[in-house]
C-alpha cells in the first residue's frame, strides 16, 4: 500500500479477535473522515479535531491490545513479539503527538504527511503485529473452549 492510498476496512485486516477487529474498524473509519478532512478553510479546523479524536481512540484502542497480552500471557510466552507491539504503540502515540505539532491551519503539506503516516502504520500495525496477537489469542481462546468440552 502506498502512502496516497486510503485504508478501506477488509476482511484481511480481521485478527478474528472480536474486540480487536471492531475498535480496528472505529479506528478504519476514523482515519477516513480525516481523509475527507484535509485541506484549506473550515476543514482545517474539523481535521485538527478528527486527529485529536484519532489519537485519543488509538489510545484506548492500545489499551484493550495491553490488557488482552496480559489476560493471555502473551508477554510471558512470546515476551520479545509482546515488547515490540508495546514498543510500536509508545513510538505510535509519540511520532502522532509530534506529527499534529507540525500541523498549523491549512498546510496541506503537513497533512498529507500525517495522512500518509498514518495510513502507512495503520496498515503495518494490523497486518503484522496485530495478527500476531490475534492468532495467538484465538489459539488459546480454543483450547480453553476445547477443554471445556
Amino acid at each position: 500500500m502506498g502512502a496516497d492510498e486510503r485504508i478501506v476496512w477488509s476482511d484481511g485486516l480481521a485478527t478474528g479477535v472480536e474486540e480487536m477487529d471492531r475498535q480496528h474498524r472505529i479506528l478504519v473509519d476514523t482515519l477516513r473522515e480525516l481523509e475527507s478532512k484535509r485541506g484549506c478553510g473550515p476543514g482545517a479546523r474539523r481535521f485538527e479535531e478528527v486527529t485529536r479524536d484519532l489519537l485519543a481512540y488509538a489510545l484506548y484502542h492500545f489499551e484493550t491490545e495491553e490488557q488482552l497480552i496480559k489476560r493471555y500471557g502473551y508477554d510471558r510466552a512470546e515476551p520479545e513479539e509482546a515488547e515490540a507491539h508495546l514498543r510500536q504503540h509508545r513510538d505510535f502515540s509519540r511520532q502522532v503527538v509530534d506529527l499534529r505539532g507540525q500541523v498549523r491551519g491549512d498546510e496541506a503539506a503537513s497533512q498529507e504527511a500525517l495522512l500518509a503516516f498514518l495510513r502507512k502504520w495503520w496498515k503495518g500495525h494490523i497486518c503484522t503485529t496485530d495478527q500476531l496477537l490475534g492468532r495467538f489469542i484465538r489459539s488459546k481462546r480454543a483450547a480453553v473452549h476445547a477443554a471445556a468440552r
